[in-house]
């Protein structure tokens, strides 16, 4: 059989960047040095003036594992709608202790803004989206703009700013997490994280608490959790969805029934409707 057939073309190509160095941080004791990843899901350049949003991706582990290209299968479909998708690789508690991973992921931010031409990115567009642990991470980047005591390394000549949050089933405070979940099997990554047992070290669970940095700079969240979590208690995204509310910044909770976590209902095409209709409202 032949055939000639037009082909209307409706989306982009894609390319896939991976494993970047955006930074350099100590490596093996403090003697060596170690690189960190990123891998970059952009669009086929255009050679204009066209811009695309950045959502960088903040994988799960407890921090105490994380891999940056995990769930970039996923992620594509966030591609798709016309987004630049960033997995960024992050220390663990093995090798650093907080705020080290906030370090890291601001220091990913900076890297794309001061390569925006490069994967044409819009730098006034950036999203931090991630889960658990990731999700964290994300909480933390949507109440620090501004905040420059976390901006370490490279590119100190750009923001590290996002302007939405979107955490997944993400740890609040280490504290209420350790003392809420219905499962202790996890209660030592607060410890490894914090140096310390979160209720012996309230400077510290603190430190660590979006909760703490809410201000007049904080960005719209879209808050994600499932009523069967038994990891994160689901009443943590409800105080920082309440608190959120209070100081008058823009925030949705969506409660997810049934739902586990790390469960695949997450990433269900609702859910990421979900997601890119809020970022269609919130990025301007």
């Amino acid at each position: 059989m032949k055939k000639t057939i037009d082909v209307e073309q409706v989306r982009d190509g894609l390319w896939l960047d991976s494993d970047i160095t955006y930074t350099q941080v100590p490596g093996w004791l403090g003697n060596t040095t170690r690189d960190l990843k990123l891998s970059v899901i952009r669009h086929f350049q255009t050679n204009d003036d066209k811009r695309y949003p950045v959502i960088f991706w903040f994988a799960g582990g407890g921090w105490m594992d994380t891999d940056h290209n995990v769930h970039l299968p996923n992620l594509v479909d966030f591609a798709r709608q016309g987004y630049i998708v960033v997995g960024v690789e992050y220390r663990d508690s093995n090798k650093i202790q907080f705020p080290g991973q906030l370090e890291d992921a601001k220091a990913a931010i900076r890297y794309i803004r001061a390569n925006a031409d490069r994967f044409q990115a819009d730098p006034d567009r950036f999203v931090a989206m991630g889960e658990s642990a990731g999700g964290h991470m994300a909480s933390m980047l949507g109440v620090t703009n501004g905040m420059k005591k976390f901006d370490k390394g490279n590119n100190l000549d750009f923001s590290s700013d996002v302007q939405v949050a979107v955490p997944f089933y993400g740890v609040v405070d280490p504290l209420s997490a350790k003392q809420g979940s219905a499962s202790n099997d996890f209660d030592f990554v607060y410890r490894n994280l914090l140096g310390a047992e979160p209720e012996v070290a309230p400077d510290l669970d603190a430190a660590a608490n979006p909760l703490t940095y809410i201000n007049d700079k904080t960005v719209p969240f879209l808050i994600l959790h499932g009523t069967e979590d038994v990891v994160v208690p689901i009443k943590d995204s409800e105080k920082l969805y309440d608190t959120l509310l209070a100081n008058n910044v823009d925030a949705d909770l969506y409660e997810l029934n049934g739902a586990s976590h790390m469960d695949a209902k997450f990433l269900q095409p609702q859910v990421f409707e979900i997601i890119t209709k809020f970022l269609a409202e919130h990025l301007n």
